[in-house]
C-alpha cells in the first residue's frame, strides 16, 4: 500500500513539475526576471535621446571634455564637463543591454546586449550613427543574484528573444 501511495505521489510531483516548466511565462527564481527583446527591435532602438536623470549607473568613461556614464542595461549618459564646477547633462544614448563602452576617434564602442556596436558620433554628441555591428560576440550573463543560469535563460526564451536586461521584482 505504501509503495502504491509513493508511486502515485511521485507521479503527481513529476506531472506538476512538467506543467510548471512548460508554461510560457518564466518561473521566477530569486530577485530578478529576464527581459527579452526581438533582435530587430533591439537593433532599431539605438538612438540619441534627451538627457535623463542618472539612476542605476555603472562604468564611467572620460573622453576629452565629456564624461560617459553607463546606465546599466539601458544606455549611456553624455555629460559635458568643460566646466567641472557646472557639468551639463547633454544627452542619453539609448542602447538596450549596454553595460560597457570605450571610445576612440569619435567612434563609441558599446555592447548592445550580445552584440558589439560602433557608433560614429559628432564632436558634441549631437548625433550618432551605427556604423558596424558584430552580432552574438558576447555571452548572456547570469542574473545579478545568480539564480538565472544560461539553462533557465534559454528554457524560457521567447522566439527570436535576446536577453537585454534584468528586472528586479517589486
Amino acid at each position: 500500500m505504501k509503495k502504491n501511495l509513493f508511486s502515485v505521489l511521485f507521479t503527481l510531483l513529476c506531472i506538476g513539475t512538467g506543467i510548471l516548466l512548460s508554461s510560457s511565462e518564466p518561473v521566477v527564481y530569486g530577485d530578478y526576471t529576464p527581459v527579452y527583446m526581438e533582435r530587430s527591435e533591439m537593433e532599431n532602438a539605438v538612438k540619441i535621446e534627451a538627457a535623463q536623470p542618472l539612476h542605476k549607473t555603472g562604468k564611467i568613461y572620460l573622453y576629452g571634455q565629456y564624461i560617459l556614464v553607463n546606465e546599466k542595461y539601458k544606455g549611456i549618459h553624455v555629460i559635458d564637463n568643460s566646466n567641472p564646477e557646472a557639468p551639463i547633462n547633454l544627452a542619453f544614448l539609448h542602447i538596450d543591454g549596454c553595460i560597457d563602452m570605450a571610445m576612440k576617434d569619435n567612434i563609441l564602442y558599446a555592447d548592445n546586449a550580445i552584440d558589439l556596436i560602433a557608433l560614429k558620433t559628432t564632436d558634441n554628441f549631437a548625433s550618432i550613427q551605427v556604423t558596424d555591428r558584430i552580432v552574438n560576440i558576447f555571452p548572456e550573463t547570469e542574473s545579478p543574484d545568480g539564480y538565472w543560469s544560461p539553462y533557465y535563460i534559454n528554457q524560457f526564451r521567447p522566439d527570436n528573444g535576446i536577453l537585454v536586461a534584468w528586472k528586479k521584482k517589486s
